[in-house]
């Protein structure tokens, strides 16, 4: 009788939540057939590639530029930033951990420092990810400090896309304080997702710190759950990690799509 009644339960849940992979639209949405260039082919994308794709889903990402040398670098930081600090760091769609090897400087100001830093990301490259192909670095704006937070989109056998949030940090790496949603959901939704996290208290302030746009941070959930859909046959993993959420708006520091194509049985 148990058992009968576990089978019915599961068939049950099962049929209130198809997976969405079965319900694609015959035709793409404009943005999504904007970004299949991108997703062509599989594995995982480099950070400015899969910010493009963020950009093209209306999530604010930071001003980035791929140089392959340091007198460019050293150009674009005085072009595009007009000589005011910028953040630099390895471009290689083979290195997912570039914290962890050292390769992302922050603060680096002036023609010669960007030059040097430049040099020193290359060499470090070489020595900690031998055989990793690198592109080059990048060169990327000094956002603003903020509250990080993660989100990401994986894809569940049953479910199809699933939609997770948490706040950065100890939150997620040591308390595991995250909370997931299968698309499609409202704007409701996404702001129960957030409250649903311990963390989320610092969202609202502080200690005399101001409270975050919670807004900008649910129109982020929207947009990623939107993407997630329309590309649901492509995107087997995405982690914007972290995303500064800020009182004035949000923004993406880093990002990672995976392409892993589901092929017809």
């Amino acid at each position: 009788m148990l058992a009968a009644s576990a089978y019915f339960s599961h068939h049950e849940f099962s049929e209130r939540y198809k997976s969405p992979i079965h319900l694609l639209a015959k035709k793409p949405s404009t943005t999504a057939a904007k970004v299949a260039p991108l997703l062509a082919g599989s594995g995982a994308l480099g950070e400015l590639q899969s910010k493009q794709i963020l950009a093209a889903y209306g999530i604010p990402v930071t001003r980035d530029f791929l140089c392959t040398s340091a007198a460019e670098a050293a150009k674009i930081a005085k072009k595009e930033f007009g000589g005011a600090a910028v953040v630099m760091k390895i471009a290689s769609a083979e290195i997912l951990h570039k914290s962890d090897l050292d390769l992302v400087r922050v603060g680096v100001t002036g023609p010669a420092e960007v030059r040097k830093t430049f040099d020193d990301l290359m060499a470090v490259a070489a020595r900690r990810a031998k055989g990793a192909q690198v592109d080059g670095v990048l060169v990327c704006e000094m956002a603003e400090p903020g509250i990080e937070c993660v989100v990401g989109v994986s894809r569940d056998e049953l479910f199809g896309p699933v939609v997770m949030f948490g706040l950065g940090g100890v939150f997620v790496e040591v308390f595991g304080d995250v909370s997931f949603r299968v698309p499609p959901f409202d704007r409701d939704e996404a702001v129960r997702m957030i409250e649903q996290t311990v963390g989320s208290a610092l969202l609202h302030g502080q200690r005399g710190s101001k409270p975050v746009k919670i807004s900008a941070l649910v129109d982020v959930l929207m947009k990623v759950q939107k993407l997630a859909m329309d590309n649901a046959a492509t995107i087997s993993e995405l982690d914007i990690n972290p995303l500064v959420v800020r009182p004035n708006g949000v923004v993406a520091l880093d990002a990672l799509i995976v392409r892993e194509p589901i092929t017809a049985e």
